[in-house]
């Protein structure tokens, strides 16, 4: 009964492109025009299997969909973009799978197993099973979220996925090869009544035959990189513990994240830390960006070292200003480290503040290298995007002249000079990073509004991404003994309810 409901709905199919087909060469050759009109249809068929031939052989993705999970988030950690080369590393080496291991089960399964142990290891280098770490929701988001992205793929791309059973996909290269032998005896009927035109054509259509057979191997590559890639990339977000919120809360976390960002929402959403060492006018900068009103700030203290300033200004919903202690000379000890690393994972983005007479910077490498690797202590975290504010330009030589606005990177004007050196010199100490020279004294106050602001402002991807991650963090650590409660409370609730119901019985 299958194979006739096959037969039906293929001819079904087909009956009307044949009926067109013969119709309108009938008409073309009554007419005298199929010669006249053979030649512009060769050459069109022949330029397509040349585009497809050069588009499949040489760029094998050109004529496919992306598989869209096949590129990190932008808040990955470094340590989460490690483990993608895995799930990359596998699907370039991917080969060509055949019809039967597209529906073997037991294959995708013992794949899952084997990349789901590999990337285990990267977050846990001595574990020998990848599910040992993980509680059970966890490991059931995760499968939600595959089974769910793979669904929406093969619904999406994949003919009659719908319709046609798991045994009636396994049995459609036995239908392939009835039809392959059919055509084959039509090729030799028509080639005992017309050998050279037959021959001309059968030869065009093994050329062709073979680019659409590149094709076809080339989507079902695709398709086991689709799998691979959602796999791969729900592997890391379960080891990274961001599904601890569940799927439907992860679904609601990336579609918030995903909202392009506007003038109102970048305000809303950044916070900035102010670090570096002390006299270096971080307060000072702090004072220039509320301004002098300061009945629109609320003075907040984050931790015991670190004051968060909420300011209002206008229409514009509140900032975050997140102002530290400094360190000295001689360079940070622990707290003051502790305290800029409570400050930066707070914030989306820091601002290191340093002067810019300040000719040895060991004390701020040495910061840098340390906060860096507080953060590395902390893999699940990331570490913010960082700006550089050269401060306090206006005491550069020439000290005693101050006449704004300054071209720092191309102007001639003796201080200019001398500020573009400043910067240089901050460049080869510090890192190729951003720097900006301000100046925050009330009377000579530069270049905050005019370039660090837009400094900020241009790493706001990055700091959504930073953001992100703290939000993953604090509400997968949150609630947990709230849920712990609402458990019990559950089973409590339904064993009594059992109980109740026995003694009923009884």
């Amino acid at each position: 009964m299958t194979k006739l409901r096959v037969f039906i709905i293929a001819a079904l199919f087909i009956a009307p492109f044949a009926f067109l087909m013969g119709t309108g060469s009938y008409h073309l050759w009554h007419t005298g025009w199929i010669f006249t009109a053979w030649w512009p249809m060769a050459l069109c068929i022949t330029a397509g299997y040349g585009l497809l031939w050069h588009w499949t052989r040489r760029r094998s993705k050109t004529l496919l969909p992306e598989t869209g999970h096949d590129k990190p988030p932008s808040y990955w950690t470094e340590r989460d973009r490690t483990a993608w080369t895995i799930v990359e590393s596998r699907v370039t080496a991917l080969a060509m799978p055949t019809l039967d291991q597209l529906t073997d089960a037991k294959r995708y399964a013992d794949e899952a197993l084997e990349l789901a142990l590999e990337i285990a290891r990267i977050y846990r280098p001595l574990t020998n099973d990848p599910f040992n770490h993980l509680t059970l929701p966890e490991i059931l988001a995760c499968a939600e979220l595959v089974s769910a992205d793979l669904s929406r793929k093969v619904n999406q791309y994949v003919v009659g996925s719908h319709l046609l059973t798991v045994g009636q996909w396994r049995n459609l290269r036995q239908y392939a090869d009835w039809g392959q032998r059919a055509w084959n005896l039509a090729w030799l009927a028509r080639a005992m009544l017309d050998p050279l035109r037959v021959a001309t054509q059968f030869l065009a259509s093994k050329a062709g035959g073979s680019i659409l057979s590149h094709v076809q191997n080339n989507v079902l590559v695709w398709f086991h990189a689709a799998y691979l890639h959602e796999m791969g990339r729900y592997l890391i977000e379960l080891n990274s513990g961001r599904l601890r919120v569940g799927a439907a809360r992860y679904r609601q976390l990336l579609a918030a994240d995903a909202m392009p960002p506007t003038a109102a929402t970048v305000n809303l959403s950044l916070g900035v830390a102010f670090v570096g060492p002390v006299k270096a006018g971080k307060s000072s900068l702090v004072n220039t960006l509320l301004g002098e009103d300061r009945a629109g700030v609320d003075v907040v203290p984050l931790t015991a070292d670190v004051t968060a300033y909420e300011l209002k200004e206008g229409e514009l919903p509140a900032l975050r200003l997140l102002d530290t202690p400094g360190y000295g000379a001689a360079g940070p000890n622990d707290r003051e480290v502790q305290a800029a690393f409570n400050a930066a994972k707070h914030a989306d983005l820091v601002v290191l503040v340093v002067p810019a007479r300040s000719a040895a910077r060991k004390a701020d490498v040495e910061f840098l290298a340390k906060l860096t690797m507080a953060f590395a202590a902390q893999p699940q975290l990331k570490m913010p995007p960082l700006v550089v504010a050269l401060s306090h330009v206006d005491l550069l030589t020439p000290a005693a002249e101050w006449s704004p606005p300054y071209d720092w990177h191309t102007g001639v004007r003796p201080k200019e000079a001398t500020i573009r050196d400043a910067v240089a010199a901050a460049q080869d100490q510090l890192g190729k990073r951003q720097i900006v020279p301000i100046a925050t004294h009330p009377e000579r106050i530069y270049n905050v509004r005019e370039e660090l602001l837009p400094a900020v402002v241009e790493q706001v991807d990055a700091a959504r991404g930073t953001a992100m991650l703290r939000l993953f963090e604090r509400e997968s650590t949150t609630g947990s003994t709230r849920r712990a409660v609402d458990q019990i409370t559950s089973v409590s609730r339904e064993a009594l309810q059992a109980m109740w119901q026995s003694l009923k019985v009884r």
